[in-house]
Order: structure tokens, then C-alpha cells, then sequence
């Protein structure tokens, strides 16, 4: 059963009679990716899931990365007694091709709480250049953005909040809970970080980060990659995924147990424990100013293919491997020599990592 079951099979509890859970986390985190534009506005609700799944299932789903999983939600949302009623409100996006910002939320609200939703990566190649700049970046644009979202959104109820999403949206959960002020952070009642990449060490140290560590939860699938990235200390979860590979981070392929929680694993998979070690030691052995470079660089050579976004990318291979070469040819010398460098480095790395884990069976 994945969270279209859990929809259909649990929908009839109330979050009075049944206080929300992960599962309800990640359900609201993936509506966060709907096409809200120009149907929710940056006000107080006027519509409820269930009206909304009812006269604008086309326009909500358009565009996004999972159309047909967020049809089936939306479908089995119109009948759940559980989610129909929830009030949506207050969505927000800011997308910026010049400063690289993709970013969105939202916030669902019922008489007990409101949950704000992060959107993580969208469909757009911009999107996923803004994840890997948090190789190099202390914070990046979406960031700051998400901590204004959550302190207006405090402002704007009394309601206790939950505040979480999946993928690029835990990442920005987690960052703007960790940068909230201590009477906000006590209004907190949990922060969901979905398979989202991780951050630079030093927040997991910091005063904000200790006040809500009991209350933060992070999952990831068995194999997962994406929330691997970067350094991580939260306690994770491992949830089984019906999905293979990259597949994994798709929140349908997740696995629920029962009404309350995912089917657990004791451990990632020994691909994913492999990949988190390799990528920590690539990511250890340049600077920032190297990453920068090979970032901007690899996607100047992405760029170049004329997608703007990954379905875009997935069609035509051949003329966009041709238009990718002549974006490769065009850069400057430098940052040719470090596309080069940092493949050939994490190649090292990743071999390495291989030597020692078989040494080690």
C-alpha cells in the first residue's frame, strides 16, 4: 500500500480522532507539488482539498513531475473524509532564473494544526542547478526564503504547525525550523525532512538545531540518493520503496505499513551506504570555489542541450548530446579542465570506496 492506499483506506479518521503522522507528512509534502499558480493565493483559505480535487484536478496536476500519481491522490482525496475538508491557503512561489530560485510552498490548515509544505525540486533543470549549488553554498536563495514563509505563516495563525516535504522541500523544512526563533520553534510540533539532501556540518551544531532535534524526522528509502547528499545527522528512518534506484526517491514507491507509519528497514542499502561515503570524500576533497566551477560548468554543458526542463531532456538524446558538445566546446579552458577533473576525482573515489567495502565483506 502506498499513500493513494492510505488515502482510500484511512480516510474516514478525522486528525482529531487521529493526530497526524509521517504518513499524512509526506501525503501533504507531495500535494505541495500541485500547480497551485492562479487557483490558491497568498491569503487566508478559500478552498477545501476535497473542492479542488472536485473542479480543478486537471490544472492542479499540469506540469508536474508525477501527473498520474497526483490524479489517483487527488481522486482518493474526494472521498476521504480525513484530508476532503482540509483548508489550503497562503501559496507562494518565487522562481528567479537570474539569482536561481525555484521555490514554492503552501500551507494546509484543519481545526487541530496547520502544515506547511515545502515543495522540493520540480520538472525544471533550474531546479535541480539550485540543489547542487548547496555543494558550495553556505545557504542558498530558497533557504531564506522558506524561514520568511514559516515565521509569516506563524504570524498568520495560532494553530499549532508542523512544517515539512520531500526531496529539496525537508532540506528547507529543516533549515527554516533550525533558523526559527525559540517561541516559534516551541509552537513546532514535528519537521518532516522527506529524502531531503543534507546541509554543511555546522547546523547539526548549532543552538537552533539542538532546541528541535526530538523533533525532527527524517526518512529515506533503502537505496535512497538523494538524502545521502551532503552531511547529515539526523536520525533516519529507512522506509522500503516499491522502486528501483533513483526511482526510490518517488514518494508513491514508498511502502505503509498500517495508518500510521512507512514499513521500516533496519539499514540503507549497501549501494546507498557506498554512495553516501564516496560523495562525502568528493565533496571533502575540493574546495569551494572547485565546486563552484564544476557545477556552473556542468550545467552551462546541460544547458546547452535547449531543455529547460527533465522531461524536455529525456526527448531528442541525440540533439541534445549535439547541443550539450557545443556548450562543452564554448567554455573557457578552466572550466573545461575542471568538468574533467572533478569526473575523473569522483571516479577515484567511488573506486576506492569500492576497494574497501569488498576488503571489508
Amino acid at each position: 500500500m502506498n499513500i493513494v492506499g492510505y488515502v482510500q483506506k484511512y480516510g474516514d479518521k478525522s486528525f482529531a480522532e487521529e493526530p497526524l503522522n509521517e504518513v499524512d507528512s509526506l501525503v501533504f509534502s507531495e500535494l505541495s507539488y500541485l500547480n497551485f499558480t492562479g487557483i490558491v493565493r497568498y491569503a487566508p483559505p478559500k478552498h477545501t482539498l476535497g473542492e479542488l480535487a472536485r473542479t480543478a484536478a486537471e490544472e492542479l496536476i499540469a506540469d508536474t513531475l508525477l501527473p498520474k500519481g497526483n490524479r489517483r491522490l487527488l481522486e482518493a482525496i474526494l472521498g476521504s473524509k480525513r484530508f476532503g475538508g482540509v483548508q489550503v491557503g497562503y501559496f507562494h512561489e518565487h522562481n528567479d532564473a537570474e539569482r536561481e530560485i525555484r521555490f514554492a510552498a503552501v500551507t494546509f490548515l484543519w481545526e487541530e494544526g496547520a502544515y506547511v509544505a515545502l515543495r522540493g525540486t520540480d520538472v525544471t533543470l533550474l531546479g535541480w542547478k539550485e540543489d547542487f549549488n548547496m555543494a558550495f553554498r553556505a545557504s542558498i536563495p530558497s533557504q531564506e526564503l522558506a524561514a520568511d514563509y514559516l515565521a509569516d505563516i506563524a504570524e498568520k495563525t495560532p494553530l499549532p504547525l508542523w512544517v515539512g516535504g520531500h526531496s529539496k522541500g525537508g532540506n528547507l523544512a529543516l533549515y527554516a525550523a533550525v533558523g526559527a526563533p525559540a517561541p516559534l520553534q516551541d509552537r513546532l510540533v514535528a519537521v518532516y525532512n522527506h529524502d531531503g539532501p543534507g546541509f554543511r556540518e555546522s547546523i547539526f551544531e548549532s543552538e537552533g538545531y539542538l532546541r528541535i532535534a526530538d523533533r525532527v524526522h527524517k526518512t529515506v528509502p533503502h537505496d535512497s540518493l538523494i538524502g545521502i547528499l551532503l552531511f547529515h545527522s539526523e536520525e533516519r528512518k529507512v522506509v522500503l520503496s516499491r522502486s528501483v534506484l533513483i526511482g526510490q526517491h518517488n514518494p508513491f514507491a514508498w511502502e505503509v505499513k498500517d495508518g500510521t507509519g512507512f514499513t521500516e528497514l533496519p539499514e540503507t542499502s549497501r549501494n546507498s551506504r557506498h554512495a553516501d561515503v564516496a560523495l562525502r570524500d568528493w565533496i571533502a576533497e575540493m574546495s569551494d570555489a572547485d565546486r563552484r566551477l564544476f557545477v556552473n560548468a556542468l550545467f552551462a554543458v546541460i544547458m546547452g542541450s535547449g531543455a529547460a526542463t527533465v522531461p524536455e531532456f529525456k526527448t531528442g538524446f541525440w540533439k541534445k548530446l549535439r547541443g550539450m558538445r557545443r556548450a562543452y566546446k564554448a567554455l573557457p579552458e578552466r572550466e573545461r579542465a575542471m568538468i574533467g577533473k572533478g569526473g575523473k576525482q569522483l571516479l577515484r573515489i567511488w573506486f576506492r570506496s569500492l576497494r574497501k567495502r569488498g576488503s571489508e565483506d
